[in-house]
């Protein structure tokens, strides 16, 4: 049952983001968006910062952060962690066949030792706005969707076979592209909690998708850890929104 207390922001502040490369192609008309995503992380002021879709060109964004972990693996995008926590060891889990990867971060909080995860899983890349009402057009769709589907489970069997062996509890920021409902995210379940169902209320749509609001950004913990708060911003900075655990480790 949800503990209906939404005022406890106590303890390790998470926060997750798909910044969409910071909104470097001009996806959204505005050219403040990286210095406004700026400036709203560090308003809210998280003890340590998820990045999906981070892009090398603005690494200065972030240099508030004492340390960071970052893995770009092409066209300078990728995955990365920023903390003021001291980081005691660094790691990358590639996924075969795919530029999409999580990469990892060991941190000591008190006198505790916690990993914590940051992934991305493969998108279905499906343009439905620009479907074509054509035999050819629903095969490539329905392919695209058939690959994706085959290269995330093995991307979730992968990251899960790497999580089960951490010697530390763990944390997992994750753009899973994919919704509750999902054979990835009921294996990663099986093993995590997910703290928007701990502590989160309402739909909890993650994503500006144009049929219906969707939850696509989660925060998992090990069931060690106790969650103390979940949030969901509603900021335009991105097609994700960012996303916010508050927890006990």
């Amino acid at each position: 049952m949800r503990d209906k207390d939404v005022s406890n922001r106590d303890g390790f502040h998470i926060m997750s983001f798909n910044a969409r490369l910071f909104n470097h192609y001009n996806w959204i008309e505005n050219n403040n968006i990286p210095l406004n995503t700026k400036e709203f992380i560090f308003n809210n002021k998280p003890d340590l910062l998820a990045i999906q879709e981070y892009h090398g060109d603005y690494q200065h964004l972030l240099d508030g952060f004492k340390n960071k972990h970052i893995h770009l693996s092409g066209n300078n995008v990728g995955q990365s962690i920023h903390t003021d926590y001291n980081i005691i060891k660094k790691g990358i889990v590639e996924f075969d066949n795919s530029i999409n990867n999580a990469i990892f971060v060991d941190l000591i909080i008190k006198k505790d030792t916690l990993r914590v995860y940051n992934a991305h899983f493969e998108s279905f890349k499906v343009d439905l706005l620009n479907l074509k009402a054509n035999l050819s057009s629903f095969k490539r769709v329905v392919n695209k969707i058939k690959l994706a589907y085959i290269a995330q489970k093995e991307q979730s069997n992968v990251l899960i076979s790497h999580i089960i062996k951490s010697p530390y509890k763990v944390i997992l920021a994750i753009d899973l592209n994919n919704t509750q409902h999902s054979f990835v995210y009921k294996e990663i379940k099986s093993k995590m909690m997910d703290v928007f169902e701990l502590k989160g209320f309402g739909f909890g749509s993650t994503y500006d998708f144009k049929f219906m609001p969707i939850r696509i950004d989660y925060i998992f913990i090990s069931p060690s850890i106790s969650a103390n708060y979940f949030e969901i911003y509603n900021k335009k900075l991105s097609d994700h929104k960012p996303i916010s655990a508050f927890i006990d480790i």
